[in-house]
């Protein structure tokens, strides 16, 4: 078959046209690739994504009953006169801290005065005669002075809440206690036991 050679020429030129275009395309390829950031090159590779696995496990403790208790401030009277018609009040408070839940109970002993009991304490003057250096008083749960506050240590219907809960003693002298010889040393004190 006879081909001219000016159609020889054009196929050569169409195929060093195609291989032009095919490099082109090849040397684009490559500038693309190369121009990518290197987050972009990880996420078209397959063996650089992260593969994660997860599991569990137990975290366990135990909480025990406990309490504690501040010291409550001095109970003070201050000047008693058996003439007075009413008797002489004075309170203090403390406060007692316990586990959520947690009973308790608040015993105060009866003092160190001789002759003492938990419904009738009395305070003692080193200073005054023997036989005249007492006075009797009383240490009560409330305002109006009717629960006596005795030395149970068995629960008395306190319960911790986790926080700490005030608690007030209320004083109280009677009245008419001309026995008692004047001095200024009168003093008593109290052991408070926390029970839970």
């Amino acid at each position: 078959m006879y081909r001219s050679n000016e159609s020889v020429s054009s196929q050569r030129n169409g195929r060093r046209a195609n291989a032009a275009v095919r490099v082109s395309r090849a040397l684009s390829a490559r500038l693309a690739l190369a121009l990518l950031p290197v987050s972009a090159l990880m996420a078209l590779s397959p063996a650089a994504q992260a593969v994660t696995a997860t599991t569990t496990f137990q975290v366990t403790a135990s909480v025990v009953k406990a309490c504690l208790v501040t010291t409550p401030p001095t109970l003070g009277f201050g000047t008693y006169d058996p003439n007075s018609s009413t008797p002489l009040t004075s309170t203090t408070t403390f406060n007692v801290t316990c586990t959520s839940g947690t009973a308790y109970s608040i015993g105060m002993s009866a003092g160190t005065g001789a002759g003492a009991t938990v419904t009738s304490r009395k305070m003692t003057s080193a200073s005054a005669a023997v036989g005249s250096n007492t006075l009797t008083y009383g240490l009560y749960k409330d305002a109006s002075f009717t629960t006596n506050w005795d030395n149970s240590v068995s629960a008395t219907g306190y319960s911790g809440n986790g926080a700490a809960q005030p608690l007030t003693v209320y004083g109280r002298i009677p009245v008419n206690q001309y026995s008692a010889a004047p001095a200024t040393d009168y003093a008593d004190t109290i052991t408070l036991t926390l029970t839970y």
